[in-house]
């Protein structure tokens, strides 16, 4: 009988500031993930043509092409759409904040809400946590 390997889990981290993409990077790793990294919404959309992620991480606030503006792009994008999304930002400082403030956005558009929303400075555990239920979801049942 062939039995396939277990393949890692791809991330893609979408954010501008370099201190903060390689600390989710390596906090991402650590958890034994595929980390890629792209600085702007361009950059990230040029990888996913190459390569398509199993989650995304997303800054909101970002040269060439703001975070919002990558999201639509991506869940307009058929092969994009189902791909989950964690919004990482310190534009807001509640859930409840950043959620209306997107949800406004793209409400218009019919498109859905990412995932979750961590605000900086970051909480390593919960956005581990997070990931770990989006990918993962039958370990995450009792």
């Amino acid at each position: 009988m062939n039995v396939e390997p277990s393949r890692k889990h791809s991330i893609l981290v979408v954010e501008d500031d370099p201190d903060f993409s390689a600390l989710l990077q390596s906090v991402l790793q650590e958890d034994d993930y595929q980390v890629a990294v792209a600085h702007n919404g361009e950059e990230a959309f040029q990888y996913m043509k190459i390569t398509k992620p199993d989650l995304i991480t997303l800054d909101i606030h970002m040269p060439k092409q703001s975070g919002l503006f990558f999201y639509r792009k991506i869940k307009s994008t058929y092969e994009f759409m189902e791909i989950p999304v964690i919004v990482v930002t310190g534009l807001m400082r509640n859930d409840r904040d950043m959620n209306l403030m997107i949800r406004s956005f793209l409400e218009t558009e019919h498109i859905p809400v990412p995932n979750a929303y961590f605000d900086k400075p970051l909480d390593e555990q919960r956005l581990l946590q997070k990931v770990n239920e989006i990918l993962h979801p039958s370990s995450n049942t009792v």
